[in-house]
């Protein structure tokens, strides 16, 4: 579960006006109803859009949309997503579950314990209120945090080593 209804219902609390959008494919359509439930009860100016599957070649699109990628699964592996929205130069505000922690001292994002609402309500509010300069400054740290935790060239030359293409 990516935990989309704990972030339904910190909107509850959110006064900003907030669009969140909703990609994948929908798994278990119980706990659909029950996202779809907390949609319909939030207040009008919190915008709710689910798209559905979302094609690769269309990620980048999608994370230009937004300033900021939520995504407080209970735990990660890797967190993929997570990567490539802040490659993309998206803050993330995500779970302490993840391999993605330290965002916060990098101004790159924000861990959170993802069954507190009010924490998730905080962190929507902390970069719905934030200007456009303060939003590029964050922008640019999840960028640069990204490059610096995932050294490509270093992962190349292991690849190389291990597959003896060196």
């Amino acid at each position: 579960m990516k935990n989309i209804l704990p972030v339904l219902q910190a909107l509850q609390a959110v006064e900003q006006a907030v669009t969140y959008h909703i990609y994948g494919p929908v798994i278990d359509a119980a706990y659909w109803q029950q996202c779809r439930n907390a949609i319909a009860a939030l207040p009008s100016h919190i915008r709710v859009t689910y798209h559905g599957h979302l094609h690769p070649s269309r990620l980048e699109a999608a994370l230009q949309k937004g300033q900021v990628f939520i995504l407080p699964s209970k735990s990660e592996n890797f967190g993929h997503a997570l990567y490539e929205a802040l490659a993309a130069g998206r803050p993330v505000i995500t779970s302490h579950g993840t391999p993605w922690n330290g965002v916060d001292a990098a101004a790159a994002g924000k861990n959170l314990d993802p069954q507190n609402g009010a924490a998730i309500s905080d962190a929507i509010r902390f970069f719905a209120a934030m200007d456009e300069p303060e939003i590029k400054r964050w922008s640019a740290a999840a960028r640069t945090y990204a490059q610096n935790r995932i050294n490509r060239e270093k992962i190349r030359e292991q690849y190389h080593r291990m597959f003896g293409l060196t």
